[in-house]
């Protein structure tokens, strides 16, 4: 868990190098820096409470991570992504922020 955390946290430290990527690619860059600050403030959330959470929402919080690192490489790339793999990009991130604000909701009910 601590691995992951420490990889997760790296991930937050190089968002804003995400910001390098070409002007087609802005929309997605910012909606990836917005995505990954909240994902890397719901797994300290779950860090500070390991109890209050399931394995199937960990299972679900590491499948995220890979996906959003694996997008974090391409977003720094200088390769040239199609319009409709960014805009698929993006709607990805719209679900990850609802998981994110499903997840916060639980946490607060098993603190709280």
């Amino acid at each position: 868990m601590k691995k992951m955390i420490t990889l997760l946290l790296a991930l937050a430290m190089c968002a804003c190098l995400a910001a390098c990527g070409g002007a087609d690619k802005q929309p997605a860059i910012d909606a990836f820096n917005k995505t990954s600050d909240a994902f890397d403030e719901v797994v300290n959330l779950i860090n500070e409470n390991p109890d209050a959470i399931d394995q199937e929402a960990i299972d679900t919080m590491n499948d995220m991570s890979d996906l959003l690192r694996q997008h974090k490489e391409l977003l720094e790339s200088d390769e040239e992504i199609e319009e409709d793999k960014l805009n698929e990009m993006i709607e990805w991130y719209g679900t990850v922020d609802d998981w994110i604000g499903e997840v916060k909701a639980a946490l607060d009910e098993q603190i709280n």
